[in-house]
């Protein structure tokens, strides 16, 4: 008979953590491939708004694909891995909070917003000593 270690199995709150990661870079994908449509469709009219969408894209590219890359090498169970999902997602985190905090419009209501609740739960389940432990190589 077979038996299973126990430290050998990921966590309920890593895997939820890892699928919510995967869950992000889908969407960031999704996103990078509307906002190329602007790019490549010839649709930025204003000058002004060029630069700003291109550094949307390039923020959005590149924290896609370190969120991706992070919840495929999840399996590694790499220190290092832990450390950089935790700083990624609390930067996407504080960004969402700073754009609610700076923005002319912002609401109660807007608390409650994909791009702040997501990464916030990434981070409250990361540092559940589960996962810390889950990332012990």
């Amino acid at each position: 008979m077979v038996t299973v270690d126990k430290i050998g199995r990921m966590s309920r709150a890593a895997k939820s953590a890892q699928v919510a990661m995967m869950i992000q870079a889908m969407l960031g994908l999704v996103g990078i491939v509307l906002l190329s449509g602007f790019f490549f469709g010839g649709t930025v009219e204003p000058e002004s708004a060029a630069g700003f969408l291109v550094l949307t894209y390039v923020l959005g590219l590149v924290s896609t694909g370190l969120i991706g890359w992070l919840a495929f090498n999840w399996d590694s169970r790499k220190r290092s891995i832990w450390g950089a999902a935790l700083a990624v997602e609390s930067l996407l985190a504080l960004f969402s909070v700073a754009g609610l905090v700076l923005g002319p419009e912002s609401r109660a209501a807007d608390l409650i917003d994909f791009n702040l609740v997501v990464p916030a739960a990434v981070v409250i389940l990361l540092l559940l000593p589960s996962v810390r432990t889950w990332f012990d190589r």
